[in-house]
């Protein structure tokens, strides 16, 4: 689910999902085509390390984001941010 966070002049998304194999992943709320990706970290499971994956992300489909770069994100987490387009927040 979306939330508007105070100060910013869009609505901003979060989802946490599962990492797997590079391509596809599904994430919970509403990320559509023309919201733009503001972060996609790895987590590992055990939590000590965070990588900055968002330049190997895009948005593909509703609920879709993919993981063009290739990065193996198996047994990790991803935690999506971003930005919904001015038309659907």
């Amino acid at each position: 689910m979306a939330r508007v966070i105070s100060g910013l002049p869009f609505t901003v998304g979060r989802a946490v999902a599962p990492g797997g194999a590079a391509g596809e992943h599904k994430v919970d709320g509403n990320i559509a085509p023309g919201d733009t990706l503001l972060a996609v970290l790895q987590v590992s499971d055990d939590l000590q390390t965070v990588d900055d994956l968002t330049s190997e992300f895009s948005i593909t489909d509703y609920g879709v984001i993919d993981n063009d770069g290739g990065t193996d994100t198996t047994g990790d987490f991803l935690v999506v941010v971003y930005a919904k387009a001015e038309e659907d927040s």
